[in-house]
C-alpha cells in the first residue's frame, strides 16, 4: 500500500469527513504551497506552548503540517486532548502522500481533525460539546510567523460560535418537549399543505410590509389600511391581534413561537381568517384550528422535522431567528419581494410601552415590570434614546444579521418611534405610501395564490413518513432492551475492575459496542439531542476524562457515573416519546383516511 492508502485507511475509520475531503482532491488540481516542520524538536516553540496550555485539558492546534509537532505535543501532554485544524488542504494532501502518518492519526489524544474552511463548523461543534471551561489555542511556528491575522480570526469565530452554541443549548433545554411535540404533531399538517418554497417568486418585485406588535404601530395603524391595496401585509406573531382589533385582515399571518400562550393570541376567530404560515416548531394548536389556506415551512435547526420528513437541512426553508419578524421577512423573500417595510418593530419601550393597543395575551403587570426594570438604552429613529432590554437587543442583532444577508432587498424601517435598525433606511409610513401608490396587490393575494396552485398528491410521502415514525416507535422497545444490557454491564465492571481486570476490559468493549448501537440509530441524533441537549453535553464533556483515565477502577467508576446517568435520563423520556409518536401516527392515519389533501 502507498503512504496515501495507509493514511486514508486510518482516516476512514477515525475522521471520515477528512477522508472524503482529501479523496476529492485530484493530484493535477493541486497548487502546492508547501511548508515543512523541522524534524528536530523546536524547544523554543514547545516552551511557548507550555505557557499557553498550563493545566487546560483541551488544546486547539492551528496546523497539522507533517504531524511532527503533534507527536511532540502528545508526548509532552499524554493526558490532554488535541483538536487540530489544518487550513492548507494541499499541504495536508501532500503529507498523506509522502509519509506514514498512521501512528499520529491513530493516536487517541488526536480527538478531532478538520481540514479546510468548510470543516471549521464541524470542528467548533466538536470542541463545544467537550469544552468544560477554557481551551488552549496554539499554532505551528509556520502559521505564527506568517498568518497571525488568520489565527485571531479563527479565535474570534470560535468565540462567536461557542456563545451561540451555549445559548441554543439552553433554549433547546427550555423548550425541548414542546419542540418535539410541535414537530411531530405538525407532521400530518406539513404533508397536507404547501410549503412556502412552492410560492417561490410568485410575487416578484412586490413590496411586503411586516407588521410587528410594538407600541409605534398604534400611531400608524390607519396607514396599514391605506397601504394594503399596494403591498403584501404580513403579520408577525401577536401583531395579528392589533390588526384584527382595527378591522384589518393581513394577506398572510405568520407564527414562530412554540408555546401554548398562542391560544390567547389567536383566541378571537377573526385572527384565523387570513392565510396562515406556520413553521415546524411553532405551536401545533393554532394550525390545528385552521382548516384551509395554510402554508408550512421547516426550520433549519429542527432536526426532528427534517429527519422524519426525509429532507436535508439545506432543503429547510426558514433560518431560525429570535423573533417572528425574522420568519415573516423570510416568507416575503420566498415570495420574491423587492422591498420590505417594517412597522411596529420598536425593539424598545418608547413612552414606556411594551405593545401596541390590542395586544392582550400577556399579563399587564408583568409587562409593566419588564419596562420598569429595563436596564439598556438604544438609539431611536427620532434621535433620542429608548429604554430597552437584553432580549430586545438580542432580537435587534438577529434581525440586523438577517438583513445583512439579503443585500438584494431594500429594507425600510417605518417604525415611528422604534430603535434604529442597521441595514434599513428610516422613512415614515406616509412617505412609503407615496412610494407604493402605483403598485397594486389584490386583497386576497395569498389566498388566491393557494387556491390556484396545483399541488401534487402527498399520499406517497404520507406513507413514507408514517413508516419512519412506526419504525421508530418499534425501536423504542429495542433501545429499552439495550439499556437493560448496559445497566447489567455497568454493575459487572465495577466489581471486575478489582478482581479480574482482563474480563473487565472485555466488558468495557461490550459496553462500547452496545452504546454504539444505541447512538448509531438513525433517529437518535435528531430526537435525543433535541430532548436532552444539556445532559448529552455533560456526558460529552466528561468523555475525554473517561477515555484518558489509566486507572481501571476509576475508569469504571466514571463509566457508570456518567454514561449510566445518561442512560437513565434517556430511558425516562421514552414514555413521553411513545405518547407523542402514537398521536403523530394517529394524525397521519386520519389524513390518509381522507385521501391525502
Amino acid at each position: 500500500m502507498s503512504y496515501f492508502q495507509q493514511n486514508q485507511a486510518v482516516l476512514r475509520l477515525r475522521f471520515p469527513h477528512v477522508a472524503d475531503k482529501v479523496s476529492n482532491i485530484e493530484e493535477q488540481d493541486i497548487e502546492l504551497i508547501k511548508y515543512s516542520e523541522p524534524v528536530e524538536k523546536d524547544e523554543n516553540w514547545l516552551e511557548a506552548v507550555r505557557g499557553s496550555v498550563g493545566d487546560l485539558s483541551i488544546i486547539l492546534l492551528y496546523g497539522f503540517g507533517q504531524g511532527i509537532s503533534i507527536a511532540d505535543l502528545v508526548e509532552m501532554y499524554p493526558d490532554r486532548l488535541l483538536f487540530v485544524y489544518e487550513p492548507n488542504e494541499e499541504n495536508f494532501h501532500d503529507s498523506l502522500n509522502t509519509m506514514d502518518l498512521t501512528l499520529i492519526l491513530e493516536h487517541p489524544n488526536l480527538y478531532f481533525l478538520a481540514v479546510g474552511k468548510a470543516q471549521l463548523k464541524a470542528l467548533f461543534y466538536s470542541i463545544s460539546t467537550h469544552l468544560r471551561k477554557d481551551m488552549a489555542f496554539v499554532a505551528l511556528r509556520h502559521y505564527l510567523e506568517r498568518n497571525v491575522d488568520s489565527l485571531q480570526d479563527i479565535k474570534k469565530k470560535f468565540q462567536e460560535y461557542s456563545e451561540t452554541f451555549d445559548s441554543n443549548k439552553l433554549t433547546r433545554n427550555l423548550f425541548r418537549r414542546d419542540w418535539i411535540r410541535n414537530s411531530m404533531y405538525h407532521m400530518a399538517g406539513m404533508l397536507s399543505s404547501p410549503s412556502i418554497r412552492e410560492f417561490y417568486k410568485d410575487y416578484e418585485d412586490a413590496t411586503a410590509v411586516i407588521i410587528a406588535s410594538g407600541p409605534s404601530l398604534q400611531a400608524d395603524i390607519e396607514w396599514v389600511k391605506r397601504i394594503k391595496p399596494h403591498a403584501l401585509i404580513i403579520s408577525a406573531g401577536s401583531s395579528i391581534q392589533a390588526l384584527v382589533k382595527n378591522g384589518i385582515e393581513p394577506h398572510l399571518a405568520t407564527l414562530l413561537d412554540g408555546g401554548v400562550i398562542n391560544n390567547k393570541v389567536f383566541a378571537d376567530p377573526a385572527t384565523l381568517k387570513a392565510p396562515f404560515l406556520f413553521v415546524s416548531s411553532s405551536y401545533y394548536g393554532i394550525s390545528d384550528k385552521k382548516d384551509k389556506h395554510k402554508i408550512h415551512a421547516v426550520v433549519k435547526n429542527d432536526e426532528v422535522a427534517q429527519y422524519f420528513m426525509g429532507i436535508d437541512t439545506d432543503e429547510a426553508e426558514i433560518i431560525p431567528t429570535s423573533t417572528v419578524t425574522g420568519t415573516a421577512i423570510q416568507a416575503a423573500v420566498w415570495l420574491g419581494v423587492k422591498r420590505i417595510v417594517m412597522m411596529g418593530q420598536d425593539l424598545s419601550f418608547p413612552n414606556k410601552k411594551y405593545y401596541a393597543d390590542g395586544i392582550g395575551h400577556s399579563e399587564l403587570n408583568i409587562l409593566n415590570s419588564m419596562v420598569k426594570n429595563s436596564d439598556h438604552k438604544v438609539l431611536s429613529v427620532q434621535g433620542n434614546y429608548n429604554a430597552t432590554s437584553s432580549a430586545f437587543m438580542s432580537m435587534k442583532d438577529g434581525l440586523e444579521n438577517l438583513i445583512s444577508s439579503l443585500p438584494d432587498i431594500e429594507f425600510i424601517n417605518s417604525t415611528r418611534n422604534g430603535a434604529v435598525i442597521e441595514g434599513t433606511l428610516w422613512k415614515p409610513i406616509e412617505q412609503v405610501y407615496e412610494l407604493l401608490a402605483e403598485e397594486i396587490i389584490d386583497q386576497r393575494a395569498i389566498e388566491n395564490l393557494i387556491d390556484k396552485k396545483e399541488f401534487a398528491e402527498y399520499n406517497e410521502a404520507l406513507e413514507k413518513v408514517g413508516n419512519r415514525i412506526s419504525s421508530t416507535v418499534r425501536d423504542f422497545s429495542g433501545i429499552i432492551k439495550d439499556f437493560k444490557i448496559l445497566k447489567k454491564l455497568f454493575s459487572d465492571i465495577r466489581e471486575l475492575s478489582r478482581t479480574n481486570p482482563l474480563k473487565c476490559q472485555r466488558k468495557i468493549v461490550k459496553i462500547e459496542q452496545v452504546w454504539g448501537g444505541v447512538v448509531n440509530r438513525p433517529w437518535f441524533e435528531a430526537l435525543i439531542e433535541t430532548l436532552l441537549p444539556i445532559e448529552l453535553q455533560e456526558y460529552d464533556r466528561e468523555l475525554p476524562s473517561i477515555i484518558l483515565e489509566k486507572n481501571l477502577v476509576q475508569k469504571c467508576n466514571l463509566i457508570e457515573k456518567y454514561l449510566g446517568t445518561l442512560v437513565k435520563q434517556i430511558e425516562s423520556e421514552i414514555p413521553f416519546l411513545e405518547d407523542v409518536f402514537i398521536e403523530s401516527l394517529r394524525r397521519i392515519e386520519a389524513l390518509c383516511d381522507k385521501g391525502g389533501r
